[in-house]
């Protein structure tokens, strides 16, 4: 179902690929830059990467609901939330500034 969402409409997901890829973004996952000459399959190519996944009720042609990311870090995240993934790199608080 998640992939007929994302190519019902070929020509509209089509124009939000180009308009991200002429961002030239980092990575919004990792952060890194994105080299957007890569072919598609490299681990490293540019791949759009819905915040909120098509598979949770996300829409892939809505601009405010992509960003752009590596492909291998995409096929990590998977369908999980990106607060998930971003919280286990963060320090852990203590109640005490030492």
């Amino acid at each position: 179902m998640a992939t007929k969402a994302r190519y019902a409409n070929g020509h509209a997901r089509r124009q939000v690929r180009a308009w991200l890829r002429a961002q030239g973004l980092p990575c919004h996952i990792c952060g890194l830059p994105i080299d957007y000459a890569l072919p598609a399959g490299d681990p490293w190519s540019f791949e759009v990467d819905e915040i909120v996944p098509v598979s949770k009720g996300g829409s892939p042609i809505d601009r405010a609901n992509v960003a752009p990311a590596h492909r291998i870090c995409n096929e990590k995240r998977g369908n999980k939330p990106l607060t998930l993934l971003t919280s286990r790199n963060r320090p852990c608080p203590t109640s005490q500034t030492w």
